[in-house]
């Protein structure tokens, strides 16, 4: 009974997916602007990012584009099955567009299918305990799927009330605090296994931590840029991830700003209530770090 729900949703996903990506092929666009950000390898997923070169397209070839990128929710054994595979873009349909095909079938297909993937992630979720099965589980019914594909969802704009897109790269960190007896068996643990060049300063990260009130303490993780988006909407702004191209139904006028290049060695400005603290050492990809009482 549980994989039969699982069967359904997933058979209804791909159904509806493949009448999305043929209704937007044949409604004429007012606008279609993608491009793709090259995958990660497999094995690739914690390599360090400093550059993305990305290419924008545009017309026939973006809807294109667009359309594989809804309908890729299979793993790809060149690729890593820990990194999605991404597609930045927007395509705009007029809402007033009438015949064989309106926005408003659209926006109902990616209703059904954001629930449907909604469905699936609940119920695997909620019925099965360890990851292994709700691996197991999903391998049974949705042969080859990828996660994290599956569960991503199509974002669509129809109320009208959209005056700007703008794309950027967010990056950001991942702070938080630090077991003190943890984290200096972690250090010793390196320490161990480090060539002898490396040594030294381990050891002097070990006795600065010692002398470090453990409250004090935080472990500073880089989290992988990823492609957002700005939408500035009648309520304000709405900062969304846009791992897939944005749907966007509306006649009004808006300005779009697409996706440029990502340079790591283009510092981020640091924030004036950003609060000081002191760099003790790193270890790892982590920067151990001492705040102020």
């Amino acid at each position: 009974m549980a994989n039969t729900f699982i069967s359904e949703q997933y058979s209804a996903i791909c159904r509806d997916l493949k009448q999305l990506t043929s209704l937007i092929k044949r409604l004429p666009p007012r606008n279609v602007r993608v491009t793709a950000i090259p995958p990660t390898l497999k094995g690739m997923e914690n390599a360090p990012v400093r550059k993305i070169i990305v290419t924008e397209k545009t017309g026939s070839e973006a809807l294109a584009i667009a359309a594989a990128c809804y309908q890729d929710l299979h793993i790809n054994l060149n690729y890593s099955q820990k990194s999605t595979r991404r597609t930045v873009g927007v395509l705009w349909f007029s809402s007033s567009v009438t015949g064989t095909g309106t926005t408003d079938e659209i926006q109902a297909l990616v209703e059904r299918i954001n629930a449907a993937k909604t469905g699936i992630k609940e119920f695997v979720v909620s019925t099965y305990q360890t990851k292994q099965e709700r691996f197991e589980a999903l391998r049974a019914e949705c042969p080859g799927v990828m996660t994290l594909h599956l569960y991503r969802q199509i974002r669509c704009y129809g109320q009208g009330d959209v005056s700007s897109i703008r794309f950027t790269w967010q990056r950001k960190d991942a702070l938080k605090k630090a077991v003190k007896a943890e984290l200096l068996q972690r250090i010793h643990e390196e320490l161990e296994r480090s060539e002898p060049d490396y040594q030294l300063h381990l050891e002097q990260l070990i006795q600065k931590i010692a002398k470090t009130p453990e409250p004090l303490l935080r472990e500073r993780r880089e989290v992988k840029v990823q492609p957002v988006a700005n939408v500035m909407v009648t309520e304000g702004l709405k900062t969304v991830t846009a791992p897939m191209p944005l749907l966007l139904l509306q006649d009004d006028e808006v300005q779009i700003k697409m996706l440029k290049s990502f340079d790591a060695s283009n510092h981020r400005k640091t924030r004036s209530d950003k609060i000081a603290s002191k760099i003790l050492g790193t270890f790892a990809g982590v920067t151990i770090e001492s705040f102020p009482e």
